[in-house]
């Protein structure tokens, strides 16, 4: 007797689907409609026997939290839990996340050093020109424009240029834009420096 092994599907993808769809209010030909896809392939998502592009995936939880279908409070755990049952093959961005859920780019961390010196209460430290001023910005990152982090940026500068911290530590996640904070903040204090390396 000949045996056949069957793939055990993963039913969770297809469950949330179809709850999230029946929660927004919309036929698998709505959605659809909506997303750009045929109703099959809605319903084979439904039913776990294949998963979205992730343009598409992205366009239905954005559908999603426009319509309010994740509880309250726990939006971004609940997309997290779609994105990883629905098989992407890229990781979820986390940027993008943010930007729907409405909320602030993700947080940096940012830790002072020990100050090089105390300047005088009321002074702020202001560039000294100098003759033989040295600036090589060799493999700098090229950042054209850079915005949304001004907050971070002040506060960077304080520290950098007010406290003269020798050594300040910028912490996040990946790709969230430390390296272009560090060189937006670079081009920023570089005239208050003789040697900018």
């Amino acid at each position: 007797m000949k045996r056949f092994s069957y793939r055990e599907r993963d039913y969770a993808f297809g469950q949330l689907m179809l709850t999230l769809r029946t929660t927004i209010g919309l036929t698998q030909a709505g959605l659809a409609d909506r997303l750009g896809v045929s109703r099959r392939a809605v319903a084979e998502w439904e039913a776990s026997s294949s998963y979205p592009k992730t343009d598409h995936l992205k366009e239905f939880l954005t559908l999603c939290v426009q319509q309010q279908a994740f509880p309250a409070g726990s939006e971004a755990e609940e997309i997290r839990a779609l994105w990883l049952a629905s098989h992407q093959k890229l990781l979820l961005d986390e940027s993008w996340l943010a930007a729907l859920l409405g909320r602030s780019r993700p947080a940096l961390t940012l830790l002072p050093a020990v100050p090089m010196e105390e300047p005088q209460r009321g002074e702020v430290p202001t560039a000294q020109p100098t003759l033989e001023r040295q600036v090589d910005w060799g493999d700098a990152l090229a950042v054209p424009s850079f915005y949304g982090r001004e907050r971070e940026v002040a506060t960077l500068t304080e520290w950098v240029v007010q406290e003269r911290c020798r050594m300040v530590s910028v912490l996040g996640l990946g790709g969230i834009g430390k390296s272009a904070l560090a060189v937006s903040l670079m081009h920023q204090v570089a005239p208050h420096f003789e040697v900018v390396l």
